[in-house]
């Protein structure tokens, strides 16, 4: 696993032992940054789910202007704070532990605002409507709280499925798919406009 493209290109990332966190493919992330590639530069990101830090420490080199890791797992902390090292870009990142549907008052409290949100959950979670239904639901809610910017993008990894935004996630629009292999990229958009009121 290592870094593609940007500031710490070739640099190799530690990962966690077992299989506790899913890496994302190098093919697959090239395709990923590909596809972002005009919105990333400059952006404020979230990495939700972050794992090994993988996919925002690939966004920081490649020119984000900052990145927040979320992620529940100790060992995930321990690791990503260790690859931000091993890539120099620590200074431009915030590493949370903490649960994803418990984050939005934190946001909230600090004046969080982010231009793109990656988010990788494990497969057989995301699989299930009522979890994916719920994560939906958290986007709109963290869209009509401003967190996610007007126009922000939210990308949601997953296993090859069909499926339908719940009517509740009022502020989410479903702008492409993109599959390779078995991994599919959902990208929405966040569909409230620049100051507009709630």
């Amino acid at each position: 696993m290592r870094i593609i493209a940007g500031s710490a290109r070739g640099i190799h990332l530690s990962s966690l032992k077992g299989d506790r966190t899913r890496p994302i493919q190098d093919r697959t992330k090239a395709s990923l940054f590909n596809i972002l590639s005009g919105v990333i530069p400059g952006s404020r990101v979230l990495d939700m789910y972050a794992g090994t830090g993988a996919i925002g420490i690939e966004a920081l080199s490649r020119g984000a202007m900052s990145c927040i890791f979320v992620e529940n797992d100790r060992s995930a902390i321990e690791v990503i704070k260790k690859n931000l090292e091993v890539a120099k870009l620590q200074d431009k990142a915030q590493v949370l532990l903490h649960d994803v549907f418990e984050i939005i008052p934190y946001l909230e409290k600090n004046n969080v605002k982010a231009d793109v949100v990656f988010v990788t959950p494990p497969y057989p979670l995301v699989e299930k409507s009522t979890y994916r239904d719920r994560l939906l639901n958290l986007f709109s809610l963290m869209c009509s709280k401003h967190i996610i910017q007007p126009e922000g993008l939210i990308m949601l990894q997953l296993r090859k499925t069909d499926f339908e935004i719940p009517p509740e996630a009022l502020y989410l629009e479903l702008l492409d798919t993109r599959t390779y292999g078995d991994t599919q990229f959902s990208f929405f958009k966040n569909t409230i406009k620049q100051g507009y009121c709630l």
